[in-house]
């Protein structure tokens, strides 16, 4: 069978409009794999070689030339999202409401899978490549070794697992649009925060959202796959159209 004759069977078996949109997210999500891989391996490379990065000091040197008593409150406390308390008390909240109102087991598995191995991949990194902190600031979490960022790898799969809730659901399209913004916006202001506040290299906080964008659409993409696999309408289709096609 040539490709004209295969590609006219997979056109009749399968209704395009249903998996477009599917198929462009997951092309999506590989390509921000490789993309956020490439990253990290880049930057610990140079980190591992203690190999000083230009843009480091650069951003640093900026953000000192701004510094103001009220911009240090604000960023103080948005910085405080990013906390290890902060995302244990978010991540309780939001396995009950996974739990209690979803009803949602997978949900619960994976989120709980993704927070914890985000804890464990800091925990290990640090370990492993030992990089002293631009400054030691216990007061804003400044304490232990910098790369990568613990708040920008742990907010990134907090709000990012949250905002894939959101993108989800069906219902109030404008009101997910706008919290699904303003998350984007806090994700990247804990970083912002924590390289103001001198207790980070903003390649610390690269290399945190390389890592926490990397599990999280590793956990994200399991789930979706394992709902698949439990989904008996879902997994005969499949089974059907390849028993055929052989």
């Amino acid at each position: 069978m040539n490709v004209k004759e295969e590609a006219r069977y997979w056109k009749e078996q399968i209704d395009l409009r249903k998996i477009w949109a599917p198929a462009l997210l997951i092309f999506t999500g590989i390509v921000l794999m490789i993309t956020a891989t490439a990253l990290f391996f880049e930057l610990a490379e140079d980190v591992w070689e203690q190999e000083k990065f230009a843009f480091d000091q650069v951003i640093m040197n900026y953000f000192q030339s701004i510094e103001s008593g009220r911009l240090t409150n604000i960023l103080r406390t948005i910085t405080e999202t990013g906390s290890i308390w902060w995302i244990t008390a978010a991540s309780v909240l939001t396995v009950l409401f996974l739990w209690l109102k979803k009803r949602d087991v997978h949900g619960v598995v994976f989120f709980i899978l993704a927070i914890a191995g985000g804890g464990l991949f800091i925990f290990v990194l640090k370990y492993f490549f030992q990089r002293e902190r631009p400054t030691l600031a216990p007061e804003y979490d400044g304490n232990g070794y910098s790369f990568p960022s613990g708040h920008a790898l742990g907010s990134f799969i907090l709000y990012g697992f949250i905002i894939y809730l959101i993108g989800r659901e069906k219902r109030f399209f404008k009101t997910r649009m706008f919290v699904i913004g303003l998350l984007s916006v806090l994700i990247f202001s804990i970083g912002l925060s924590r390289v103001y506040l001198q207790v980070h290299y903003p390649s610390d906080i690269l290399a945190g959202y390389a890592v926490g964008m990397i599990w999280l659409i590793c956990c994200i993409f399991s789930m979706e796959m394992m709902k698949v696999y439990r989904d008996k309408d879902k997994r005969a289709y499949l089974l059907n159209l390849i028993y055929h096609r052989k």
